[in-house]
């Protein structure tokens, strides 16, 4: 039987999500990455840096082509939505189209993971300025997400929000949680919410989400995959 294949692109500058797929990936598939360049405009990531990754991302993931991946993700949350509320859709419908073969974005696979778990009335944590978080709540409401309340951690270098262990990320959400919170949506692929989010549901007994985790599981599921993965949240609990 063939080995199942997948590709992720992330920005030059991401340190989680390969340890991520290290963590959670089934053994049965393998996992191929490629890094685009994430340009920074005095020392910082701009919303122009995030809009020319969104513009170049069909053109980095032709290397993962080359391999002949079942299917390939771009992963990285704001640039997913740096072209408009839709812009995850377009650029989902565009690299599928230059590639060949079924292609997806962080952004589209966290909404289907939202719609998947039937969550609602969410607390969207982004680790960024305001500027950044409104772009992806934006998004969000425009596919019908109702977000209950956005924080915005308010970190200016993604290396640093990298830093945050995931028992300080699941401590974040505690302490936003409250009556009007359905649902937990861990925004952006370079921070470990991934790992928080299987002992989150637990306590809190609501779905949470990840950028990493709806992303791996999105990306599975385009590729064939059907599975469970322990400690990977309710996504993974299932067929």
């Amino acid at each position: 039987m063939k080995r199942l294949r997948v590709g992720m692109v992330v920005p030059s500058l991401n340190t989680i999500a390969e340890d991520d797929l290290r963590l959670f990936c089934p053994e049965d598939v393998s996992y191929h990455v490629h890094r685009i360049r994430l340009r920074k405009e005095g020392g910082r990531v701009t919303m122009e840096s995030l809009l020319r990754a969104w513009l170049e991302a069909g053109e980095e993931s032709e290397y993962l082509k080359d391999l002949s991946p079942d299917a390939v993700v771009f992963n990285c949350t704001g640039a997913s939505v740096a072209h408009g509320a839709q812009g995850d859709t377009l650029l989902a419908q565009r690299m599928g189209e230059r590639l060949g073969l079924p292609a997806t974005n962080t952004m589209v696979a966290i909404k289907e993971a939202l719609s998947a778990l039937r969550a609602d009335r969410l607390l969207h944590v982004c680790p960024f300025a305001d500027e950044f978080s409104r772009i992806e709540r934006e998004s969000l409401e425009a596919s019908g997400h109702a977000v209950a309340r956005t924080v915005s951690l308010g970190f200016t270098d993604a290396k640093e929000a990298a830093l945050m262990s995931p028992e300080r990320i699941a401590d974040i959400v505690r302490e936003q949680i409250g009556p009007d919170i359905g649902a937990v949506l861990l925004s952006c692929a370079n921070v470990r919410a991934f790992e928080a989010a299987h002992e989150l549901e637990a306590s809190l007994g609501m779905p949470v989400v990840t950028s990493n985790q709806a992303t791996l599981w999105a990306v599975l599921r385009l590729a064939g995959w059907r599975g469970r993965i322990e400690g990977a949240g309710s996504l993974f609990s299932g067929a």
